[in-house]
């Protein structure tokens, strides 16, 4: 009556050796049952027959209509019937004719007898099974009541190394049976559910406690299989860590049980996110016990010594996690200097990236220092020291106004450390600017041309004319230096403006340079190709001990 509008229920059946037949109908709409009974002759066979009618729409649209998944579905709900020898024949009948009775002995490898399981006192029982039907959709372990399957627990989610490769590596999924006097007597009444706690111990033991107890006794008859997928797992995830993530590698010795209750299939990027869980997890904890230990010191008595070796353990952890956040800044080098090389390379399309790919990969355009993390440039490539510049702005016009000339990269102060003070009204010792090209451009023309562009934008400052995207006046005295920085390759058109200006070639011959008394300005035309053996070398240490 929940699932139907009404049940018609047609009865043959013997009474005082005559046969007859009832028939009655069940429905919401009838408070009584209207039957009938009449003699028949011709037949001598028991036989009823349940008719449910008019399936309600809310079931209807979702029930399945495929009789093998239906003859599934019965399979699994009367497993424990199934096994029975008295079991009677079951058939689902549609446009074929499918014995449940073959399918269970087709499809169903079971153990001889069961496992005994005891939870606080209760006594269960576990029958291993494995189930060579696919349809099943993965391992499962079932709470049966009274004969009847209540409960389908999904063991995939429950075992960690247990998963749907089970049935293409094994062939079979696992079923456990579990029934038990405690499950017959807490069952409700239409046996859909069982009236018993989720967890905690107020009344009786929970499901959760015969959920665990049970796995612990599956576990033991898979191990075989949960043994070799692990062993793949702690390979796969060791071998991750070395060539992707070695800002994790401190995890393995000091989070094993975490790293342990990682799945075996994750794709990698899932593998990375449960990876950083566990390394925020040993930070916090790594943080508590630091403290802790801090906390129970104690100078003025002579129990120092006893907190040296739980100290030095502590300290050993430091490090560990240390070094891994040093490989993971190192390795983010080595994939920015490979993203680089990749980006002067011309394109499958005959071309070559345009400027801002490269400015972007160095540091953000229309940003400055004050809107964006340290880590999110990568000025190192040009020179370490001018992350530590006072302010720095990427691609912002002189006065915040869109219609005057814009530095690709400005640098206000001397690269080698922070103003302790606001640098308000004064006159700034140095100042850095760079100009960024795209890869192997050879059309350069007069005042288009990055040594003009670089000596124009110098002219400007010099004037005293100019304000920062605050509206803050960028100073220059007498004592100002101008460092400037061409960042492009050395092609015969920029070759020729280099000349003019008397430019001399740097000693590996991949860039050139030249003073300008006057104005007070080092210029350097910086080819891409001297950009990244430079990086490459003051990097080698860093990447030859990662060996990346």
């Amino acid at each position: 009556m929940k699932a139907f509008e009404h049940a018609s229920i047609e009865s043959i059946f013997s009474d005082n050796n005559c046969w007859v037949k009832r028939n009655f109908e069940f429905s919401l709409e009838k408070q009584e049952i209207d039957d009938s009974l009449v003699e028949i002759e011709g037949i001598e066979e028991y036989n009823t027959r349940v008719s449910l009618i008019d399936y309600l729409p809310i079931y209807r649209k979702n029930v399945t209509k495929n009789a093998e998944v239906i003859a599934n579905r019965i399979m699994q709900h009367c497993l424990i019937y199934l096994m029975g020898s008295n079991c009677p024949i079951i058939s689902v009948i549609d446009d074929e004719k499918i014995c449940i009775n073959d399918m269970f002995e087709k499809n169903i490898e079971r153990e001889r007898e069961p496992v005994n399981i005891n939870v606080e006192g209760e006594e269960f029982k576990l029958l291993n099974t494995k189930v060579s039907d696919s349809s099943i959709g993965g391992s499962k372990l079932y709470l049966y009541a009274n004969d009847r399957m209540v409960l389908p627990i999904d063991l995939d989610k429950e075992i960690v190394n247990l998963d749907k490769n089970l049935y293409e590596e094994q062939g079979y999924f696992y079923v456990g049976i579990l029934s038990g006097k405690y499950l017959d007597d807490n069952v409700d009444s239409n046996r859909t559910s069982f009236e018993i706690a989720e967890t905690g111990k107020e009344d009786g033991i929970s499901l959760e406690e015969i959920v665990q107890e049970s796995k612990v006794h599956v576990e033991e008859y898979l191990i075989e299989y949960l043994e070799a997928v692990k062993r793949k797992k702690d390979e796969r995830i060791r071998k991750y860590i070395t060539m992707n993530a070695p800002q994790f590698g401190h995890l393995l010795k000091y989070m094993p049980e975490a790293i342990g209750e990682i799945k075996p299939t994750l794709s990698d990027a899932k593998l990375d996110e449960e990876l950083y869980k566990i390394k925020r997890k040993f930070d916090v904890e790594l943080r508590r016990t630091n403290q802790e230990i801090i906390d129970k010191i104690d100078v003025r008595t002579e129990n120092l010594d006893a907190y040296k070796e739980k100290w030095q353990t502590q300290i050993e952890k430091i490090s560990d996690a240390n070094k891994a956040a040093l490989s993971e800044y190192v390795s983010h080098r080595r994939i920015i200097l490979d993203l680089l090389k990749k980006g002067i390379l011309i394109k499958d399309d005959g071309k070559f990236n345009k400027e801002a790919y490269i400015h972007n990969l160095i540091y953000p355009m229309r940003r400055t220092s004050e809107e964006i993390e340290y880590e999110a440039h990568n000025l190192w490539m040009v020179d370490e020291r001018l992350a530590y510049c006072e302010y720095i702005s990427s691609d912002i016009p002189f006065n915040n106004d869109p219609s005057e000339q814009r530095t690709d990269i400005l640098f206000l102060d001397k690269p080698v450390a922070l103003s302790d003070q606001d640098n308000f009204g004064k006159e700034y010792e140095s100042i850095v600017i760079i100009e960024l090209k795209r890869p192997m451009r050879d059309d350069y023309k007069p005042g288009e041309n990055p040594i003009d562009q670089l000596m124009g934008y110098q002219e400007k400052l010099a004037s005293n004319s100019v304000t920062d995207k605050n509206g803050r006046p960028i100073k220059v005295g007498d004592s100002t230096q101008f460092y400037l920085y061409a960042v492009c390759d050395i092609t015969d058109s920029l070759m020729k403006y280099a000349k003019r200006y008397g430019f001399h070639e740097t000693p590996d011959k991949l860039g050139l340079y030249w003073y300008n008394d006057n104005a007070r300005a080092y210029m350097e035309i910086i080819s891409f190709d001297k950009l990244i053996n430079d990086a490459e070398k003051r990097n080698k240490v860093l990447f030859d001990k990662l060996g990346i």
